[in-house]
This record gives structure tokens, C-alpha cells and sequence, in this order.
């Protein structure tokens, strides 16, 4: 998740980069392509934001189903006290 978190903020800084040089620039033309770059620069970053919070809410809902399946509780506490349980009472004794 660190990884598309840096690339998410390599987006907004190159969009930022695009809009200060489009604002710069010598000439209209060069100012509508820095500024359309910034424009797509921006609609990626927002995407992969939107897309990293989909897997994050779907990384939480598997890991609550599998804790569900390996505990059969639907309490996160209760599923892994209970598989704590479980595991010492496997654990053969010297």
C-alpha cells in the first residue's frame, strides 16, 4: 500500500510541476498542453486514490470473513481468541 501511496503522491507533484511550468510558459500553446497534463496528472492520482480505498475496504472485509471462517465468530476479539484457544490447547506440553 506504501508503494501506490508514493506513486499517488509522484501524481499530484508532477500535476503541480505541469501547472507551475503551463504558468510560465512564454507562449499560449505551451500553456494549454502543461495545463492539460496537470488535468490528466490530476484525474490519475484521483483514480488510483479511488481505487487504492476499493482494495483497502476489501482487504478489511476478507480479512473479517476469514477471521469469521477460521473462529466462526463475526467478532474480529472473538475469532482470534478463540483460534488462540484452539492453538494452545494443539500445542503438546514437554
Amino acid at each position: 500500500m506504501q508503494d501506490i501511496r508514493l506513486f499517488i503522491d509522484k501524481l499530484h507533484a508532477d500535476a503541480e510541476a505541469c501547472e507551475t511550468i503551463g504558468e510560465t510558459a512564454s507562449n499560449e500553446g505551451k500553456r494549454k498542453i502543461f495545463s492539460a497534463l496537470a488535468e490528466t496528472y490530476r484525474k490519475l492520482a484521483n483514480e488510483m486514490e479511488r481505487i487504492a480505498a476499493a482494495h483497502a475496504v476489501l482487504d478489511e472485509e476478507r480479512e473479517k470473513n476469514l477471521l469469521g471462517v477460521l473462529g466462526g465468530n463475526t467478532s474480529t476479539a472473538d475469532s482470534l481468541a478463540e483460534i488462540a484457544k484452539v492453538l494452545s490447547s494443539a500445542t503438546p506440553k514437554p
